[in-house]
């Protein structure tokens, strides 16, 4: 576990933890926050530079920012990582599960096994690490899933199955959480950033699938979770943030249910 120096903010400001915050929509999630009025606490694992560049740049604009490394696959990480962050700041009240892993369904195994940590196991760690400090602020958690959690994508069963999980563990633990005062939702993005690799044809064939004519932005996702995180009536919600692609699934029966945005990542 390994973190940056950082002044504490003062005993008022909301603090909140992102998880996969320094790169692609955690990024957006993370300045949309600060912008918000939160401290930002930046999870990262391998996007050292990212992190301490992003938190940087938060500083600069006077919000209290700072970057956290943890390998959230290992067994201990999420209890190291919830105690650096009251080390840090003193106080958690939001925290954003947003790190992820998309495996296809034919790749290696050991791959496979990692994805379901990271989207499922380490999400739920977290939360239980979590409990007692969001408890005593009153905060919330916003759970990143995605649309697979809804419907599942044709060429990526495993991965669809994690973000199902995620979801119904949203469900539950705002059931759970709700005599507490501490409120559970998700957001489910759909075609959010297309990978770096793809050509413009597969960038532009999943569009024709989204009733609003355009991929989605990170800060589409960001607005969500920001929405989510200020909404004091609001738990146990799953909000889609896809252009309407799920309402494709009103068209099923007559046309199969195969499509799929294409393996965004967050």
């Amino acid at each position: 576990m390994e973190s940056e120096t950082a002044t504490s903010p003062a005993s008022e400001q909301p603090v909140a933890l992102v998880t996969g915050g320094a790169v692609r929509v955690g990024r957006s999630i993370c300045e949309a926050l600060a912008r918000a009025g939160y401290a930002i606490l930046v999870h990262h694992n391998a996007s050292t530079g990212d992190a301490a560049a992003l938190a940087d740049g938060l500083r600069s604009l006077g919000h209290a920012a700072v970057g956290l490394r943890a390998d959230l696959t290992r067994p201990r990480a999420a209890a190291e990582l919830t105690r650096e962050v009251i080390g840090v700041f003193g106080r958690l009240d939001l925290l954003v599960n947003n790190a992820a892993l998309l495996v296809a369904d034919d790749g290696d195994l050991g791959d496979l096994a990692r994805m379901k940590v990271l989207n499922y196991d380490a999400p739920m760690a977290l939360m239980d690490a979590a409990e007692p400090h969001l408890v005593g602020t009153r905060g919330s958690i916003v759970n990143v899933a995605d649309v697979a959690g809804i419907r599942a994508y044709a060429r990526h069963k495993a991965y669809s199955r994690t973000k199902a999980a995620l979801l119904a563990l949203t469900f539950r633990r705002a059931l759970d959480l709700a005599p507490s005062g501490v409120r559970c939702n998700a957001v489910c993005p759909g075609t959010v950033l297309p990978a770096g690799s793809y050509d413009q044809r597969r960038r532009e064939h999943p569009v024709r699938d989204v009733p609003l004519g355009r991929l989605g932005d990170p800060a589409d996702v960001a607005q969500a979770v920001v929405f989510l995180a200020a909404a004091p009536y609001v738990t146990g919600q799953a909000l889609a943030v896809d252009g309407g692609w799920l309402l494709n699934m009103l068209d099923d029966e007559e046309e199969g249910s195969g499509r799929e945005p294409g393996g965004w990542l967050n």
